[in-house]
């Protein structure tokens, strides 16, 4: 999974330095899904602390 977040992060610099907008419709969609990855591995990091 780390190294989705590490494809998705690069994708997204690319695609930001092509739109130059964070704004962007795209830019955005791609930054949502990496959140996504981000959120699920600290979610499971946590359960794996816990237990």
């Amino acid at each position: 999974m780390k190294n989705i977040v590490e494809q998705l992060r690069e994708q997204l610099v690319q695609l930001f330095l092509e739109k130059n907008d964070l704004l962007d419709d795209e830019v955005v969609e791609l930054s949502q899904q990496l959140d996504q990855y981000i959120l699920e591995i600290q979610s499971r990091m946590m359960q794996k602390n816990r237990n």
